[in-house]
């Protein structure tokens, strides 16, 4: 994209940009078979906060829940997940 005399403030420039290109996100980090609100500026929960001990969903559909069917691993000093 290059300068153009319509686009006077970022925000013009930014707001044409997603008007002109379609802009379709993925998301690659979110847990996808559990369903949460997150509260008023929802977003999806990323993998890690499942079953971490603090309960993220306001709906019911808690993240904690069933924790203990899953198989927690824990990482030695020397390795990384």
């Amino acid at each position: 994209m290059y300068y153009h005399q319509d686009h006077s403030t970022l925000f013009k420039f930014i707001h044409d940009f997603y008007h002109t290109y379609e802009y379709n996100p993925t998301n690659f980090t979110c847990s996808t078979h559990l369903q949460c609100d997150c509260g008023p500026f929802s977003a999806c929960l990323d993998w890690n906060e499942v079953c971490d001990g603090v309960v993220d969903c306001l709906d019911g559909h808690f993240d904690e829940e069933h924790c203990w069917l899953l198989e927690i691993n824990q990482c030695n000093d020397d390795e990384y997940r």
